[in-house]
């Protein structure tokens, strides 16, 4: 058996293929010689055959026989310590009788007496025939697993993988899976479909019954793997408005109010953003390292108890505001970047800014702000919240105060990204609009035309003389509100500049927004960086062929000036046999000529400076590399 072999790294491959290649040989020859021998209809009906041919027949009969023994031996001996090994990782655990071994080694005697069981009910069964392309199928399927097993571990570039075969080549066992899979097919279709069902719903059942991995496969290091290639990919491409989507900071250190934080952040991802919890320590000391690890492992119980998708993140820092702008700026990797930070109105990531009212709770989320994140402060008070989560699905309703900025924009994108998730998928969106002076060609027309080209569902309103009671008034049965916010001598203070408790005190759930972004909600293809991109590409291309075309001009110029001057000197060296005014009229000619000469040199001098220029813009926008700039600009 393999398990026992001295160095199996080394056995396995030279006996594996020293059997199939002798094997390939006998069954090569054989089918030569019988079919010199026997007409095919004799060899295709007649199972005794070769024995009529054979020139001591018997040795046909021990040849099956032989052959049989052994293959019978080898699945006698290999399946019960096969059965041993599954039921010892309690895979399925009604097969953890057969864990059990036998002596000092372990014989798997259980299993053994199970295929004797087995065995001896198939030859009792006495259609052979019809189990025969059945236990092919269970072969073949083994064949191909393990070859895709070996090309899985090989495309996830696990450094641990590190097959000790020199000729190991992923292709050749991708290439061994799918022969397998198409030779079930082609020997049996219907035998191969069973099996190929039968693999599938055991691969289902324990997908739902299997508890925690008992061992490391290949999955982690695939997703990881595509997860490179993938982050590489985006970072080749240009960023665009169409792209965006939320990629959010949830600061809490508050265990009960951090669950509606997560879940919170779950609605406005729709399903396409990515949320980290993140927790800040502050301290100093060899201390902080067991501190940020126990902060670390509740975090994760607190995620994994919610059944959160988020990943945690603790930060052990010297004070709050630095622990705040090291996450900001420093999280993600390559073009995965933190775009919008979330956080409870009360309970923060420190019990310095537990007072509304604090300067330092302002200059946090300014400082982040700053950085390019936008903000959004969840004010989800506990008997809110669980009026929320009784409301019915159906009967949920999402108001956007809308004032026609960029945080406008901002929530009513997120409000539309709420609904996207199953618990919002009935919600309504009413969008309100503030009637506002500088707005005169304001109308419910114009916001349900703006609704319609951006392609958003939701139901406008305008709202006259609005204010913290209007507000009130309109909002108070609603699920949860969208309500811009600004941060005045860095204190948070509502649309109005008023302090927002008095704004929040009879509302429902408030989402407050700050945008530190302005989305557009319409982007077109063409437009963003890939247009800036396209547009200095063009410009480099117009502005290089008018350099091309500029210097040509030059050059023309420069050799016409040249021969007027030599036929001029010419007409100077034979001057008896030439008048004064023809030899006038060629010193014009030169001067004029020169003086063009000069003139196309100038312009081709402005064309390759502006072409020059238009390579410099290239660059700045992402298209030029250092081996496509024009070589005059790499000489420069």
């Amino acid at each position: 058996m393999s398990g026992d072999l001295k160095d199996p790294g080394k056995s396995l491959p030279r006996g594996t293929f020293t059997a199939v290649g002798v094997s390939i040989v006998v069954y090569l020859l054989s089918a030569v010689v019988f079919a010199a021998a026997l007409p095919a209809d004799v060899m295709m009906s007649d199972y005794g055959a070769m024995k009529k041919v054979a020139f001591i027949d018997f040795l046909v009969t021990a040849g099956v026989i032989a052959a049989t023994l052994s293959s019978a031996m080898a699945s006698f001996l290999g399946a019960p310590r096969i059965l041993q090994s599954l039921a010892g990782d309690r895979t399925f655990p009604f097969l953890a009788v057969f864990a059990k071994g036998s002596g000092p080694t372990g014989n798997p005697r259980r299993g053994v007496l199970l295929a004797a069981c087995i065995a001896y009910a198939t030859i009792g069964f006495g259609h052979l025939n019809l189990i025969a392309p059945v236990v092919s199928m269970f072969f073949l399927i083994s064949y191909g697993l393990l070859n895709y097993a070996t090309y899985y571990e090989a495309r996830s570039a696990s450094p641990s993988f590190r097959p000790r075969f020199r000729y190991f080549n992923k292709w050749f066992s991708l290439a061994g899976a799918l022969v397998c899979l198409g030779t079930m097919l082609a020997v049996d279709l219907y035998a191969g479909i069973v099996a190929i069902a039968v693999l599938f719903a055991i691969f289902q059942y324990l997908k739902r019954t299997a508890g925690p991995s008992r061992w490391a496969d290949s999955r982690r290091s695939y997703h990881l793997q595509l997860t490179r290639e993938h982050l590489l990919a985006a970072a080749d491409e240009p960023e665009h408005p169409r792209y965006w989507r939320p990629q959010i900071l949830a600061f809490s250190d508050h265990t009960e109010r951090r669950a509606q934080l997560l879940r919170f952040s779950s609605w406005i991802e729709g399903g396409s953003g990515i949320t980290t919890a993140v927790r800040i320590l502050e301290g100093e000391g060899l201390k902080m390292r067991k501190l940020k690890e126990e902060a670390q492992a509740q975090l994760q119980r607190d995620i994994i108890q919610d059944g959160a998708h988020a990943f945690p993140l603790v930060v052990a820092v010297p004070n709050l505001q630095i622990g705040i702008q090291t996450v900001v700026q420093a999280y993600g990797v390559g073009s995965l970047k933190a775009n919008t930070i979330i956080l409870n109105w009360l309970g923060q990531v420190s019990k310095k800014i537990l007072n509304l009212n604090s300067q330092e709770f302002g200059t946090n989320l300014r400082w982040a702000h700053f950085y390019g994140c936008n903000i959004v402060i969840l004010d989800a008070k506990t008997d809110k919240w669980a009026s929320l989560e009784e409301t019915d699905d159906n009967a949920r309703q999402i108001d956007v105060w809308w004032w026609d900025d960029a945080t406008s924009r901002l929530m009513l994108l997120i409000a539309y990204l709420m609904t996207r998730h199953e618990k919002w998928s009935e919600a309504k969106i009413r969008l309100l609009a503030a009637d506002c002076s500088k707005k005169a060609d304001q109308s419910v027309e114009s916001l349900k035309a703006m609704l319609e080209e951006v392609r958003i569902e939701a139901e406008p309103e305008i709202v006259q003389d609005v204010s913290a009671d209007t507000i009130a008034e309109y909002s108070s049965d609603s699920s949860v509100v969208f309500l811009p916010f600004r941060i005045k001598n860095n204190q948070v203070v509502d649309p109005f500049g008023d302090s927002m408790e008095k704004t929040l005190f009879l509302l429902p759930v408030v989402a407050m927004v700050m945008a530190a972004e302005d989305i557009d909600l319409d982007a077109e293809p063409e437009e963003g960086k890939a247009a800036e991109m396209a547009q200095a590409s063009d410009a480099l291309e117009d502005a290089g062929k008018k350099a091309q075309a500029a210097e040509k001009e030059a050059e023309k110029a420069i050799k016409t000036a040249e021969r007027a001057k030599e036929k001029a000197e010419n007409m100077a060296a034979d001057s008896a046999g030439v008048n004064e005014e023809i030899k006038a009229k060629a010193e014009k000619k030169v001067r004029d000529a020169e003086k063009q000469a000069n003139k196309m040199s100038r312009k081709a001098a402005k064309a390759t400076a502006k072409e020059e220029i238009a390579a410099l813009e290239a660059e700045a926008a992402g298209v030029l590399t250092e081996e496509s700039k024009p070589e005059k600009s790499k000489e420069k």
